[in-house]
Formats: structure tokens, C-alpha cells, sequence
């Protein structure tokens, strides 16, 4: 039994090693690097959900903050502080997108897993008084994680979303 159910993950984990190989590729364009990190955030998010405890073994939770997130934000932070960049405001502006939708995922996945695993945080609005119909939101067989593990990643998609909100402009502060 315990083959059987590694084997999809086995095969998550493959394709996740797949994704990343893509987004380092010199060759394709920013559209396909875009495409892999999305996909790299889907696969990532769904191992989360579904065998937390396989998933931090495998430090899935960095992988993911590193080669979806961090990575980009750095490389778009070098370019948009470089002066001689021509193409700086609209640097600029892709990295400002790009903080807004890593602070939608952290957001989204926080909510997903304080959901599925029922963690219930002071700072989290439930799903049921956004309006959301099921609790549920993962398919499947989730495997039950130790509570610790649960603590730990919500632990995780809070320092990140911090850190997301660290790496603003400094002019954002001032329309908060």
C-alpha cells in the first residue's frame, strides 16, 4: 500500500524537478519560464495539501519559496535598481506585479491549508464567512498531518508573505 501511494507522489516529484529544469532554460522565452512557474506553484501547492508530511521531508516549502518566488524577485529587484536599464519602469512595474501575485499565493494557500487541515489562526478570516460554500477545497486522499507540521507551514506562509511585503516599494507604504 505505502508503494502505491508514494508512486503519484514520486511522480509529482519528478515532474517539479521537470519544471524547474524548464524555468533555468536559457532558451525559452519569458512566456514559457512564466507557464513553468505557475505550473511549479500548482504541483508544489498540491503536495502541500495532500501529504503535508512527505512534502517538508522533501523541503518542498523552500523549493517552492526559491525557484517560484525568490529567485524572480531578485533577479527583477538587480534589474530595476540598475539605472543604465532602459527598460527600468517597466522592470519596475513586472516586479510589482509579480510581489502582488506571490502575496496572492501565499494568501490563497494559507487559506487552503488552514482549511484543509482545519488550523485555525487569530489573523485568518474562515472560508465560510468569505462566502465559500465547501471546506474542503483539495480532491482526492489528503493524508492527515501532525499538527506541528500544520503549525510549521502556516508558520512558513506567514514569514513569506512578510517577507513579500518587506520587498515593496517604499512608495506602496504610503497608499496603505
Amino acid at each position: 500500500m505505502l508503494v502505491s501511494c508514494l508512486t503519484p507522489l514520486l511522480f509529482v516529484s519528478r515532474q517539479a524537478e521537470a519544471l524547474k529544469a524548464d524555468m533555468t532554460d536559457s532558451q525559452l522565452g519569458v512566456a514559457e519560464v512564466w507557464t513553468s512557474r505557475q505550473a511549479l506553484q500548482d504541483v508544489y501547492q498540491k503536495m502541500l495539501v495532500t501529504d503535508l508530511e512527505y512534502a517538508l521531508d522533501k523541503k518542498v516549502e523552500q523549493d517552492l519559496w526559491n525557484h517560484a518566488f525568490k529567485n524572480q524577485i531578485t533577479t527583477l529587484q538587480s534589474q530595476a535598481k540598475n539605472r543604465a536599464n532602459p527598460n527600468r519602469s517597466e522592470v519596475q512595474a513586472n516586479l510589482s506585479l509579480f510581489l502582488e501575485a506571490a502575496s496572492g499565493f501565499y494568501t490563497q494557500l494559507l487559506q487552503e491549508l488552514c482549511t484543509v487541515f482545519n488550523v485555525d489562526l487569530p489573523c485568518r478570516v474562515r472560508s465560510s464567512q468569505l462566502g465559500v460554500i465547501g471546506n474542503k477545497q483539495a480532491g482526492g486522499s489528503i493524508v492527515t498531518p501532525q499538527p506541528s507540521s500544520c503549525s510549521y507551514i502556516c508558520q512558513h506562509c506567514l514569514v513569506h508573505l512578510g517577507d513579500i511585503g518587506e520587498e515593496r516599494p517604499t512608495d506602496w507604504t504610503n497608499l496603505l
